[in-house]
């Protein structure tokens, strides 16, 4: 079948009447306005990661940074993800019903998000200098586990392995994780609160433990009782004011001062901020890719668009 000639297709786009015309002109200039931004928007991306030199957490400046390390969980109660229930330092999920609509004798069925929430509590991250928090709020996630299923009921009693390509049921599920121990990438604005001074008041804590110790005569006895005699005399007596005064000031020793607290967060002034279990380097070159089919979409559409409209006469 032989292929139209140029001037064909030209006849028959001043064939088209006004609306045809402009609907189709204004797709085609649309995808190169968005073809442009893809591009611009990547190439940007991927300068950045590339420009930013990688920090250690013990040394990393105040402001803007580039951090690799290890994705843990913070101490305390595990984070939970809501479908899988699954320990993970990040999550973010969506459940859709399937809905079927009538109109004209016909059926339509269509997938409608019913439940949706993404992660924002803390993890760290750690590298081998030390660690710090994260708060991913506002973080462009780039997870290493991503699963969608189908289920009959809102909630699925589990989730499988790997994902579903099809699936039997009314409900679709979608969960995405960032698993405890992935390798992390990150990008974003790091800050170190410093460490809090205390008062303390050795007198009023001390006597605060021995009224503690007091209340439990079996375990006061059975340690401070050295002749046996069923009570304390005044010689145990300053052995126990002497053992609470040394607990005392261990304790305060302890907290005198807290350690530094490292965190990592959403940057001001709209700068990126990128989480991601991808390493760098497959980040610039997915980055790169987007570049080369944005512009490639950029350069197509805008032709084809003045081409339409150097037909039409117009230009």
């Amino acid at each position: 079948m032989a292929m139209p000639h140029l001037a064909d297709i030209a006849d028959q786009v001043s064939a088209l009447d006004n609306g045809e015309f402009w609907i189709f002109t204004v797709i085609m200039m649309l995808l190169s306005v968005g073809g442009g931004i893809l591009a611009v928007y990547m190439l940007t991306r991927s300068r950045l990661i590339e420009d930013t030199p990688t920090s250690k957490i013990r040394s990393a400046a105040q402001g803007y940074v580039e951090l690799e390390g290890i994705a843990r969980l913070l101490p305390g109660e595990p984070v939970l993800a809501p479908l899988s229930n699954q320990p993970c330092a990040w999550w973010k999920y969506s459940v859709e019903e399937k809905r079927t609509t009538y109109s004209n004798g016909r059926s339509h069925s269509s997938w409608t998000t019913i439940e949706s929430a993404t992660s924002d509590d803390l993890f760290q991250l750690v590298d081998d200098t030390g660690d710090c928090v994260v708060d991913p709020d506002g973080a462009q996630v780039i997870p290493n586990r991503s699963v969608r299923w189908y289920g009959s009921r809102r909630r699925p009693d589990r989730a499988p392995a790997t994902s579903q390509m099809i699936g039997f049921g009314s409900f679709r599920y979608h969960e995405q994780t960032i698993q405890p121990g992935s390798p992390l990438y990150t990008l974003g604005w790091f800050r170190t609160e410093g460490g809090i001074a205390h008062s303390f008041s050795e007198k009023d804590e001390v006597r605060e433990l021995l009224a503690e110790w007091k209340a439990d005569q079996v375990s006061l006895l059975k340690e401070f009782d050295q002749n046996k005699d069923g009570q304390i005399d005044i010689d145990e007596w300053a052995a126990v004011r002497k053992k609470a005064i040394q607990q005392v000031r261990k304790a305060q020793l302890e907290r005198a001062i807290d350690p530094d607290i490292h965190v990592l967060c959403r940057p001001p002034r709209r700068l990126r901020y990128i989480l991601s279990t991808k390493p760098q380097d497959q980040l610039i070159s997915h980055s790169r890719r987007y570049v080369v089919l944005g512009g490639s979409l950029f350069m197509l559409a805008g032709i084809v668009s003045v081409w339409l409209i150097s037909v039409r006469g117009i230009i």
